[in-house]
């Protein structure tokens, strides 16, 4: 006789087979038939009778002899319910034993904290007939995993993305074909704090020049880890992702890279990556001034002072900080290291020219470009902020551009662009007859060499802001020429006037740039960096300087009580337009309520707030200010909430940008 561990079934579990009744026995047996599975139920019990043997699958075997043989086998009904349950044949299984609710023996734990990378089992244990199905939820989500319909649930590589809310949805069939439902508490897991560690580490690769470069590496750690790549032990400008791009390599791009994580339990790095760039095998050339140009010229370093000024007491320019900001994106991908800065004065204009100097080495290329007013009488003179434009201002408030090219000129830079994009006309003397009476003294001078000057408009012309486009007219034509790449800076200069003749606006006809170059070598803005110079104790010692003018304050969090609500608010800083060096977009994200409106105080009072905007749900606002060169102390901005006049919010700044860089010290 058969004797096996049976689940629970009917009072008559112990009768045998044919005492069965013979209303469930023709039931029974119709369903056998038309499934075709007896053959399935003999094979199990076979096994179960001799295990290890021999057996024979007889798939044409009927209900009518399969009872034979289990009548043989003096099997029982308790037995032939037990091998229904083992094979999953549950609908005849109903026949024979009364369904059981589903039931939760043990629930999930309320909270788990468990380490990422680790695999992790949720599970919680249910009785009941028929078996019931599962399906867990995250965040009341239906998971889609291979595993999301199993007991227990099994997690490898547990992730950011995994934390949250997990529960089980528990469903039974019932005997008339409804579903009985029940659901597990909801179980919160949550990740230990742990220092970063390397999961996937970036790879070595060759490639050819003008082929893009992606370094990709998987860094892990709990909070989510700070990421900065290195090139020869260098930090790389705005690389702070766990992927590193380049969209058009060039020979200077050769190197060892690696990438840094740190949060506050600690930091990792990287293996080194070795990147070979070669030459391509075929070299381009542009027809222009030089026409046997090729990228055998190199530079020492690539810097760029980029300065534009709007914020004057009259006359304001609408363009000029969309125009430097398009030039700054634009140098950057061509490997500068720029200072972009807004709306200084004429102390701040020189000190910064002098600060772009100490950054400077001997075969330098250099990019300075100006936007905002201006005037000319034989020379250029730059307008800076702090003029009284409708006042008898003097040639000595203003800033001579000649002075700032002789300035770095000092350097023995290879090249030096200046681009001037402002007007150059004379005041009239009954506007300001002191500035007309003092420019025929001023002294001329000499030109120089590896010099290359445009500016927007001819002498004694006007420079426009009108049209359509995002940028102002020089602007608008300046980028498309500096868009082509390998491309001459006088060549470039010269299809900007070609064009800009072509297609300017019939309302800006009186504007036409002009451009000058004393230039002796074919050299283009695309030109690499010279290998040999990158990463010496004089390139490290300057561009560590540059760097430290862009340090940004550190996150904050802060709370505030509102209607027995904790509101969180969560601060996080950026460069304003993700350029500009002396000013700071101030990020607040609210957490906890549904409007809050700030109004913002700032100090020292030489700061000042550009810009104030509330997103439509006013959970989010940005707050721009500028004038951080002025900074001489820590700086701090006070956060007014509308909502609850009694609640103030201190932010500290610091000293932060180029505040470092003393630019409204006067040394004159």
């Amino acid at each position: 006789m058969l004797r096996f561990p049976l689940p629970p079934v009917p009072s008559d579990a112990s009768l045998p087979i044919e005492r069965l009744n013979p209303g469930i026995h023709q039931q029974l047996c119709s369903w056998l038939d038309r499934e075709g599975r007896s053959w399935e139920l003999l094979d199990f019990a076979m096994a179960k009778v001799n295990p290890g043997g021999f057996i024979t699958h007889q798939r044409n075997c009927t209900s009518a002899e399969l009872f034979s043989k289990f009548s043989r086998l003096n099997c029982t009904i308790g037995i032939l319910a037990y091998f229904l349950e083992s094979c999953h044949m549950y609908e005849p299984l109903y026949l024979l034993k009364d369904r059981v609710p589903v039931e939760i023996v043990n629930q999930l734990p309320q909270e788990s904290l468990v380490k990422i990378n680790t695999t992790v089992k949720l599970g919680c244990e249910v009785t009941g007939f028929p078996k019931p199905t599962f399906q867990w939820f995250l965040n009341d989500t239906p998971m889609s995993s291979d595993g999301a319909t199993l007991n227990p649930l099994v997690i490898p590589n547990f992730s950011y993305s995994d934390v949250g809310l997990y529960k089980c949805e528990i469903t039974q069939r019932c005997r008339d074909g409804s579903f009985q439902t029940i659901s597990t508490i909801p179980s919160r897991v949550i990740l230990e704090n742990c220092a970063p560690f390397v999961v996937m580490e970036p790879q070595n690769c060759r490639i050819e020049a003008g082929e893009s470069l992606e370094l990709k590496c998987r860094i892990e750690g709990n909070p989510i880890p700070d990421f900065q790549w290195y090139k020869d032990d260098f930090p790389l400008y705005k690389e702070v992702s766990c992927s590193l791009q380049i969209s058009s390599t060039m020979l200077h791009h050769s190197g060892l890279y690696r990438c840094l994580a740190r949060n506050s339990e600690g930091k990792t790095l990287t293996r080194e990556a070795f990147v070979e760039v070669k030459p391509p095998q075929t070299t381009l050339y542009h027809p222009g001034v030089f026409t046997d140009y090729s990228p055998r010229h190199s530079a020492s370093m690539k810097q760029a002072l980029l300065i534009g000024n709007w914020t004057y007491d009259s006359q304001g320019l609408r363009k000029v900080r969309a125009d430097v900001k398009t030039l700054h994106d634009i140098l950057y991908k061509m490997d500068f290291e720029v200072i972009s800065l807004c709306n200084l004065g004429k102390v701040e204009i020189l000190n910064a020219a002098d600060r772009l100097c100490e950054l400077l080495l001997p075969g330098a290329y250099v990019v300075v470009y100006f936007a905002g007013h201006g005037i000319h009488y034989f020379f250029d003179y730059l307008m800076p902020v702090d003029v009284k434009m409708d006042s008898d201002y003097s040639v000595r408030d203003l800033v001579d551009g000649n002075e700032i090219i002789s300035r770095i000129q000092q350097k023995n830079p290879k090249l030096l662009v200046v681009l001037l994009d402002m007007c150059r006309t004379i005041p009239q003397q009954r506007v300001n007859p002191r500035i007309t009476a003092e420019l025929p003294h001023q002294v001329p001078r000499d030109s120089r060499t590896n010099l290359v000057m445009a500016w927007a408009t001819a002498e004694n012309s006007n420079a426009f802001e009108m049209g359509y486009e995002q940028n102002g007219i020089f602007m608008t034509y300046l980028k498309k020429e500096m868009e082509q790449r390998n491309i001459l800076v006088t060549d470039m200069l010269e299809r900007l006037k070609r064009h800009s003749k072509l297609e300017i606006p019939i309302e800006a006809r009186d504007q036409m740039p002009v451009t000058f170059s004393s230039l002796a070598e074919p050299l283009s803005l695309d030109d690499p960096i010279d290998d040999s110079l990158v990463g010496g104790s004089l390139w490290n010692d300057c561009q560590m300087l540059a760097k430290s003018w862009l340090e940004l304050p550190k996150k904050q969090i802060a709370t505030v009580h509102i209607n027995c609500n904790t509101v969180f608010i969560y601060v996080n800083f950026g460069l304003m337009d993700d350029c500009f060096s002396n000013g700071l977009k101030i990020e607040l994200t609210v957490e906890g309520y549904e409007m809050i409106t700030f109004k913002p105080f700032i100090y020292p009072s030489t700061l000042e707030i550009l810009e104030v905007k509330h997103e439509l749900d006013l959970r989010k606002c940005t707050i721009t200010i500028h004038k951080l060169q002025t900074v001489k102390e820590d700086a701090s901005i006070f956060l007014q909430v509308v909502e609850c006049p009694n609640e103030q919010i201190v932010v500290h700044l610091g000293q932060p940008l180029i505040a470092k860089a003393r630019l409204s010290t006067n040394s004159l």
